[in-house]
């Protein structure tokens, strides 16, 4: 009878369940949608380790029989899921060339080689006897094309002596390759220098070393392998030259991001029969397979990846869990002449808890199975609308939908247990009574509540202090050398650790507790807030002073949410800002040219100037330096235009003071024995503003100091430490001055340009790079700040942040708005009771209003202060300890503050419309009343 009537009961009273059923809902359809971005991040993760491997397996032949070796390409293309195979050799010879000698890297490249899907001005052959240099190298200075290169190839014979094949190749060109095609023709195609490339990365146009290698390429079949026939007469094993045979696997075939342990053994299984049929000739080979490390990270990546949006969603599983808690008392409240009616019929207080719990497994079924849905449904909202994920069944596997499930189930369970069991344990008489809070049954105890707003309040004041406590307490402790001292911080630094993510938390449930709930001063407070009602003030504040708990838990609910969506999106912001300025700082400028030989720096930007002169507003140079100047050791100086490098580069004034980046600067250009000098030297020499510094320029030259540049004392107490001989940071002198002692200096110079307003800063880099100028590298800020949004582990853990503050605030919205209207509808009676009596629907609106709002109010104005609190506090916390010219700051843009208001104006609005709705629907039911009778 009980699960019988729990099942019926669900269904022809879903209005009573709709409250619960949609916080359930959500907080499934979050955590499907956050694994279903962790499988999406992961693939992309892993397409993007994938894409930097340039040769999936590679074979190490131990021999000089071309025969063979061509047999056993043969023999690798026939294995299934080998998609190509290509042969190359390459060794380390001295070269001749124009009655010259150098040592150069000489490659056989085959016909079908990949190189030649790399090679930006690809030849339609090369023949016998011809090569081609990289572009850029050394070598290719030196010679011309069509001039002829002597190569002496190295061979051991079997007793000891050395003999050397000659052979004469002749420049047919100039290789510009890519990077994939430059890394195969290098011989860096191994996963180890793979796994390097992704730590270390090149700056665009960068001159790296890779270039600087003399690199001739040649045809394997036409020109290396006669040399290698040669040499295996000779000796079979008596040369340096290695021969290779590169694999490419049919990588969609065997590779599913989806089943990584099946994509692991489709790998694996190709190396054996590359390994065996390589074997079965006779030939001594190792196989090196670059995929199954990527593959087997790739498991760990993606089960960090759970891990870590899980965590970053707990938030939202707390509202979700908090939410449920809420609409299940009020719910449970509301069916009390229900279980009045049952306990008369003989229903016990065990049979009342299982058909409770009946109607609340089968609520988090459908939730879950609704969250699934909408979760797959909405997974372009997740996936940042991946093309590759849209709506694709992938991405949604059996353990997302069986966890979901679980969650859906265990968050229903626990939301509503503790209700179920009290209102199971009503008796019969007060079951029936009008009202009956359940929060009365039990004295409020104080004394939990007590420990979290003291907690809570430690940690804001924290936060609102700015002070890093872990690195206050490490200072205290390791000053004070007291064994049972240090043991009290270190505990005390585990608490400090935990509240840096449950302090506000604490803070708001422990206030609520206190002061809306156990007290009545937010009731005086609403009171007084209603005067402007008249008589209707005492109604407008009655449903506070009858509900207590509910309106602490709705006030909770709300300023936990704002609070959380205040310090996300400040946290974010800053974060956002902070990269974005230190992109800008690391360039200088919108785009920056490196100049290796200083004295060509003014006709090099003169160049520039003349071919993107329409696209750049200021440009100037910036020369630097170091001098060795007796106790002051090592100093940095940066020598510049002061007028033009105002005008171009990326500065903050923050960097600057004794006076105002301005004047410092004027004075630099009207006096150029003056100096801008590093705020730590002037420290150290006790130097303020018009006082003189003596520096060594060859000879001795006495500089004024007209302002400071670096971080204020003080500003950070726990930078990192230097050593006393180098500078951290510089000082700036006029280029004036720079021009009369350059002669005594090694300078290296570095142009910027700032661009005009709408310019690619990339297209502008790019046409730099093909002018033919003596320049090193070119950098732009739009490039850097593109290769630093590149990370999709971090870039995906951001998006869920982002989604979870949405998702909260409809959580937090859905709630007040079903709160609110169940409550409404509780308070039925009462409406009609006060409409008879003369109040008009404005009045009543009034008084609902007013009674909701002041609540709503007063959480959403808390809940901002401690957001930006704990913004406030990560930034000061955050800056002290970095050291770096670029500090974090508190900043909301534009579109971030919209966000939020967005979010807090929805909260108001679920509070204003179920109550005007509700109103609208009992004057509407007492209108037709009155006009039957």
């Amino acid at each position: 009878m009980p699960l019988s009537y729990a099942f019926k009961h669900v269904f022809r009273s879903w209005k009573i369940f709709l409250a619960l059923l949609v916080g359930i809902t959500l907080a499934c359809t979050f955590f499907a949608g956050t694994d279903i971005k962790a499988n999406v991040t992961a693939k992309q993760a892993l397409d993007q380790q994938l894409d930097r491997i340039t040769v999936d397996m590679w074979a190490d032949i131990q021999s000089l029989n071309t025969t063979k070796i061509s047999q056993a390409r043969e023999e690798v293309l026939e294995i299934d899921g080998v998609k190509d195979a290509e042969i190359i050799s390459n060794c380390w010879e001295p070269v001749e060339f124009a009655s010259k000698t150098d040592s150069a890297r000489i490659v056989g490249i085959s016909d079908n080689s990949r190189v030649y899907d790399g090679w930006l001005n690809k030849p339609n052959k090369i023949g016998e006897n011809e090569t081609f240099l990289l572009d850029d190298s050394p070598l290719a200075g030196k010679v011309k094309i069509g001039d002829t290169i002597l190569v002496n190839f190295s061979v051991y014979l079997t007793d000891g002596r050395r003999l050397f094949i000659p052979l004469n190749l002749t420049v047919k060109g100039l290789a510009q390759l890519n990077d994939k095609a430059s890394s195969i023709a290098l011989g860096y195609y191994t996963g180890m220098h793979i796994l390097t490339q992704t730590l270390t990365v090149n700056p665009p146009g960068a001159q790296s070393r890779e270039r600087e290698v003399n690199l001739l390429i040649v045809n394997w079949n036409k020109t290396l392998r006669m040399i290698l026939d040669a040499a295996y007469i000779r000796n079979p094993s008596g040369t340096g030259i290695t021969t290779d045979i590169l694999i490419y696997i049919d990588r969609d075939a065997l590779i599913t991001p989806w089943d990584v342990s099946t994509s692991l053994d489709n790998v694996r299984t190709v190396e054996l029969q590359v390994s065996n049929r390589i074997d079965a000739l006779g030939l001594s080979c190792n196989v090196v397979n670059n995929l199954e490390w990527t593959l087997m990270s790739f498991q760990f990546t993606s089960m960090s990846l759970r891990f870590m949006f899980t965590v970053v969603s707990l938030p939202i599983f707390f509202v979700a869990w908090y939410m449920g808690t809420t609409v299940s008392d009020v719910s449970f409240n509301l069916r009390r002449r229900e279980i009045g009616l049952l306990s008369t019929k003989g229903f016990s207080g065990r049979q009342l808890l299982t058909t409770f719990l009946t109607e609340t497994l089968l609520i988090g079924i459908i939730g879950s199975a609704l969250g699934v849905l909408l979760g797959f449904l909405l997974n372009p909202l997740f996936t940042q609308f991946s093309s590759e994920s849209l709506f694709n069944l992938n991405v949604i596997s059996p353990y997302t939908v069986a966890f979901t499930m679980i969650f859906g189930v265990t968050i229903a369970f626990l939301s509503t247990f503790s209700s179920a069991r009290k209102a199971s344990k009503l008796n019969t008489v007060d079951a029936l009574r009008e009202y009956l809070p359940m929060e009365t049954e039990k004295p409020y105890k104080k004394k939990w509540p007590w420990v979290a707003f003291i907690l809570g309040t430690y940690k804001i004041a924290v936060f609102a202090s700015g002070l890093n406590m872990s690195l206050e307490l490490t200072r205290i402790a390791f000053g004070a050398g007291n064994f049972i001292l240090i043991l009290l911080i270190g505990l005390w630094l585990i608490i400090d650790a935990i509240l840096n993510y449950i302090g506000p938390l604490l803070f708001f449930w422990g206030f609520m507790k206190l002061f809306i709930q156990g007290s009545l001063k937010f009731q005086e407070f609403t009171a007084k807030a209603a005067r402007f009602l008249g008589d209707l003030s005492v109604l407008a504040t009655r449903n506070v002073r009858r509900n207590p708990a509910r309106s602490a838990a709705i006030a909770f609910l709300i300023a936990l949410i704002v609070g959380y969506s205040v310090q996300v999106t400040g946290q974010l912001a800053s974060e956002q800002d902070y990269a974005l300025r230190t992109v800008h700082y690391q360039v200088g400028s919108d785009v920056a040219v490196y100049v290796p030989v200083a004295s060509d720096a003014p006709d090099i930007l003169e160049e520039i100037m003349s071919n993107v002169s329409e696209s750049v507003q200021n440009g100037t140079i910036e020369y630097s330096f170091s001098i060795y100047s007796g106790s002051l050791g090592y100093l940095k100086l940066k020598a510049v235009e002061p007028y033009s490098w105002l005008e171009t580069a990326y500065y903050e004034n923050g960097w600057f003071s004794g006076s105002d980046v301005s004047t410092a600067f004027n004075s630099l250009a009207e006096d150029e024995n003056s100096i801008i000098l590093e705020r730590r030297i002037a420290e150290q020499l006790n130097l303020e503003i018009g006082d003189s510094v003596a520096l060594s320029f060859g000879a001795e030259k006495r500089l004024k100091v007209v302002g400071f540049f670096g971080p204020e004392p003080g500003e950070s107490q726990y930078r990192t430490m230097t050593i006393p001989e180098f500078s951290q940071y510089w000082s700036f002198i006029s280029e004036k001055l720079y021009k009369e002692v350059r002669g005594q200096v090694s300078a290296s110079a570095r142009l910027l340009l700032k661009l005009k307003d709408g310019v690619d800063g990339k297209n502008v880099a790019e046409t730099i790079r093909n002018l033919d100028l003596n320049i090193s590298s070119v950098e732009s800020f739009a490039e850097k700040w593109e290769e630093s949004q590149s990370d999709i582990v971090r870039m995906g853990v951001l998006d869920v942040q982002k989604l979870g503050i949405v998702f909260a605030v409809l959580a937090a919205s859905v709630g007040t708005a079903l709160v609110s209207a169940v409550s409404m509808r509780e308070r039925s009676r009462e409406a009609a009771i006060m409409s008879v009596k003369g109040l008009s629907y404005k009045q009543l609106a009034a008084v609902f209003l007013t009674e909701n709002f002041a609540l709503v109010t007063f959480s959403v104005v808390l809940g901002v202060i401690v957001g930006l609190i704990v913004v406030h506090g990560y930034v000061c916390s955050t800056n002290a300890s970095i050291s770096s010219l670029i500090q974090h700051r508190l900043v909301f843009p534009l579109d971030e503050a919209l966000m939020l208001l967005s979010c807090i104006a929805l909260i108001f609005v679920s509070t204003v419309l179920p109550i005007l709705l509700m109103l609208k629907r009992y004057m509407t039911k007492l209108e037709r009343m009155v006009r039957l009778r």
